[in-house]
């Protein structure tokens, strides 16, 4: 018997006229019944013109707290215990975005709230926090609080601040009606933090901001104004200071929608500047960036629906097989039956697993067409409300549209190039393609994301990468974490020219395979890396002499150097000849200290661990899927170098 866990999701959908308000409501429907999630009908309201949502009171003009839980609050006691004392505290930091100096109304009861577990019995509420007390209750019953949804016509400014205590923002609009405050945003810095220059934080406040209220943001233009000179349109030139230019690179994707970093002097700057000198009391995280982007104003788009985190080990023992889950395996079984078709056997030991070419656009897949992205945008409402606004006003927007398909302008050097802006209905079949596919390897986020980043964009790529690829369970079950070795490497010369210095070896025994194979012989090139292996029959010396021959030297000549270990496929006579009459100079590692071929052994650990994840339950097809595995790794990017084997090998990109 299934079960179904229930989870509470709330979703908000504002629009200014039925017709698209019935196509979001139609496309929200889609996307939860695709996640495989169900709606209340009794707890669903549909065109009205305000709402209660997330305790807050949202209508057309404005968002505000509701007057419910205001009144709730504002009726409370003054506290008894420090439990009561932190609850009080909670629900106001709940409303903190509409409480001016909020931070240092509540700092005399943050002295009595930040308590240990040791002495937390000594708790004692005198005058001083019941003036605090009385004064958020005065605040929440007369105080006009709300913040006003952006007008699309109005340009953007967000203002910011540092002092030696905080950092703050508030992001704003300058329209015909007078100022509309869109939000406010501070916080406290941390230890290391306060020990920034002042360059700094004042760097450092721009950058969080705009990190923490870039869905705010979305695609739009804006300018940012600070109180520090040295940082006008510091974006458009070369500061001297590696953590400035960090934070500058993280924002290189956002840069083009920044239209000016202006200098504005501090007493014009009053907002920003009294919030940094009163962050409120959120945690400050150097790495993570907490958002409560659940409580913004979102306008008329529509909410992205991810699916939850799985751990890799939440994955690796679920024993449960999920929808998405079965649907990968069908997709490999299909891969795999593809693949099978184009391999030709022969009698030979070493050509059992020579493979004709894989037409990638044999099965739909992989048809990612202009044709087809224009058709899957032309049934988004959401990117079809995106190219409407681009069509109004073209200089607002960093997009283009080309023969009716949306692009996204990103900076790529020093020129713009434009990336197809995908749908969501696409993007899972891209990542299977990128990750999944044999071609692809099940490489990690690194290489997937620098493989997919100048092809293709769409909002977090990166994040929606991360998601997918630790929600495999094949990467899950067979990658191993690893370390350095400790101690000090003692490197062998790098040679001059590709196919100079070989690595090889023999991998092997494996559970023999249909076509009998079981061993598997490896040869890598020290400059570029590149790859070239072979499955046979058997590992003996006349094997290694054949394919050495024939995948090797005839394909792409004699190396000056061959370094192996000393087997007994390697250390023979044969061997012998064969590298006396090409010329070649026979190196042999150290007994037991497999590091001498190191480049070599570390590729096996990396084709194995791949090749595990599309082998079925017997392993007899495992040499169906080498000839792929090993294509992903010459053509992946390396980081240690920036560049792919096959471009290092020859000089060129594969196609």
């Amino acid at each position: 018997m299934s079960q179904r866990s229930q989870h509470a999701v709330g979703r908000v959908a504002r629009t200014q006229y039925l017709g698209d308000h019935k196509r979001h409501l139609t496309e929200i429907l889609s996307i939860l019944q695709k996640a495989n999630f169900q709606v209340n009908p009794e707890k669903c309201f549909i065109a009205v013109e305000q709402i209660e949502f997330l305790s807050h009171t949202i209508n057309h003009d404005f968002i505000r707290p509701s007057q419910e839980k205001i009144h709730a609050i504002a009726g409370l006691n003054p506290p008894r215990t420090l439990n009561e004392a932190n609850e009080f505290i909670g629900k106001l930091n709940w409303y903190r975005k509409f409480i001016p100096h909020f931070a240092e109304i509540a700092a005399p009861i943050h002295k009595v709230t930040n308590k240990t577990k040791k002495t937390k019995h000594d708790f004692h509420w005198h005058d001083e926090q019941q003036q605090a007390f009385e004064k958020f209750k005065h605040i929440l019953t007369t105080y006009p609080l709300f913040l006003q949804f952006p007008d699309s016509a109005a340009p953007l400014i967000l203002a910011t601040d540092a002092s030696d205590v905080g950092i703050s923002g508030i992001l704003r609009q300058e329209s015909p009606k007078g100022t509309k405050i869109n939000y406010y945003k501070s916080r406290t810095l941390s230890d290391t933090e306060k020990r920034y220059d002042t360059i700094e934080k004042e760097a450092l406040a721009i950058y969080w901001c705009i990190t923490d209220l870039r869905q705010y943001i979305g695609d739009s233009y804006f300018s940012v104004e600070t109180d520090h000179k040295p940082l006008a349109n510091f974006h458009k030139k070369d500061i001297n200071n590696k953590r400035v230019m960090n934070w500058l690179f993280k924002l290189q994707d956002i840069i083009p929608q920044i239209t000016e970093i202006k200098h504005k002097l501090r007493d014009k700057n009053t907002g920003p500047d009294y919030l940094s000198k009163h962050p409120t009391s959120s945690p400050c995280v150097e790495t993570t960036l907490e958002s409560d982007e659940e409580h913004w104003p979102r306008g008329t788009e529509a909410w992205e629906i991810k699916p939850p985190r799985v751990s890799s080990f939440t994955a690796q023992i679920n024993a449960v097989i999920t929808r998405q889950e079965a649907k990968r395996r069908q997709q490999r079984q299909l891969l795999a039956e593809s693949l099978s078709r184009h391999i030709t056997t022969a009698t030979s030991p070493t050509s059992a697993t020579s493979t004709s070419s894989i037409s990638l656009s044999s099965t739909p897949l992989f048809n990612f067409s202009t044709n087809r992205i224009r058709g899957e945008q032309q049934k988004d409402p959401v990117l079809q409300d995106k190219i409407k606004q681009v069509r109004l006003n073209p200089s607002k927007h960093a997009f283009e549209i080309r023969d009716h398909v949306l692009y996204k302008l990103l900076p790529r050097g020093k020129i713009n190039r434009s990336l197809p802006y995908l749908p969501q209905s696409l993007i899972k079949d891209i990542l299977f393609t990128h990750h999944d596919h044999p071609l692809s390897g099940h490489f990690g986020v690194e290489r997937t994301w620098r493989n997919l980043k100048d092809k293709y964009y769409w909002p977090n790529m990166k994040e929606s990468i991360e998601h997918y690829i630790r929600s495999c369970q094949e990467c899950s079950k067979f990658n191993i974490q690893r370390k350095k070795p400790p101690g000090l490497l003692q490197p062998i010369e790098p040679p001059d020219e590709v196919f100079q210095v070989l690595g090889i070896d023999w991998w092997g025994p494996a559970p023999e395979s249909s076509v009998s194979n079981k061993y598997v012989f490896v040869i890598t090139d020290r400059l570029s890396g590149y790859a070239i292996v072979k499955a046979s029959r058997t590992n003996t010396a006349q094997a290694t002499a054949e394919i050495l021959m024939e995948h090797m030297i005839l394909v792409h000549g004699a190396p000056d150097i061959l370094l192996s270990d000393q087997g007994q496929h390697f250390n023979n006579d044969l061997i012998k000849n064969i590298s006396t009459l090409i010329g070649c100079q026979h190196i042999f590692s150290t007994a037991y200290h497999s590091q001498t071929n190191g480049q070599t052994e570390r590729f096996n650990a990396t084709f194995v661990t791949q090749l595990s994840k599309y082998c079925d339950e017997e392993r007899t097809n495992w040499d169906v899927y080498l000839p792929s595995v090993v294509f992903a790794y010459n053509h992946g990017q390396h980081s240690s170098s920036g560049f792919t084997p096959y471009q290092l090998a020859f000089c060129r990109k594969p196609l």
